[in-house]
């Protein structure tokens, strides 16, 4: 396996930043297929969701790989040839990346027919898990595992 360190971080050359401030970074990254990304390397947790659904393989490099954990929609996992993990993302699907503490590096290749579109949220700041109702001087827990309602993919089609 490669150096950690040697790998340069998230995110690669055409990814678009759309935000960033002292809690988060929001990028936008769109995978042609068969197009193989450069090695990177991420460094915090995130979140990418996957308006359109699509295909990806991730492929270690460096490091312990990142657990996923599906927040919202279907996603079907499975192992590649090369050792990486194939995700194949239904439309308006969100995983966490948990990112282990030393960092993680690898690369993704879309093996589907389609772009895969991603908005990745890096999280840069940790949230407490409650938070204050305003103006009331009491706290109340943050749901979990729950996408805002206009998230919801159209049963219509896209």
């Amino acid at each position: 396996m490669a150096n950690l360190h040697e790998i340069p971080p998230f995110p690669n050359p055409g990814v678009r930043l759309i935000k960033e401030d002292a809690h988060v970074a929001i990028w936008e990254e769109v995978f042609e297929p068969g197009k193989p990304t450069l090695p990177h390397r991420h460094m915090r947790d995130y979140v990418a969701a996957y308006p359109h659904g699509g295909e990806l393989t991730i492929i270690p490099l460096a490091g312990e790989p990142e657990e996923f954990t599906t927040l919202v929609g279907e996603i079907q996992e499975s192992t590649s040839a090369k050792d990486g993990v194939r995700l194949v993302f239904s439309a308006g699907a969100m995983i966490h990346g948990r990112v282990p503490a030393e960092g993680t590096a690898h690369y993704a290749v879309n093996e589907g027919q389609q772009p895969t579109l991603m908005i990745l949220t890096e999280i840069r700041a940790v949230f407490s898990a409650v938070r204050p109702l305003v103006g009331s001087g009491s706290w109340h827990p943050i749901r979990q595992n729950s996408a805002p309602e206009w998230w919801q993919p159209s049963s219509k089609g896209t």
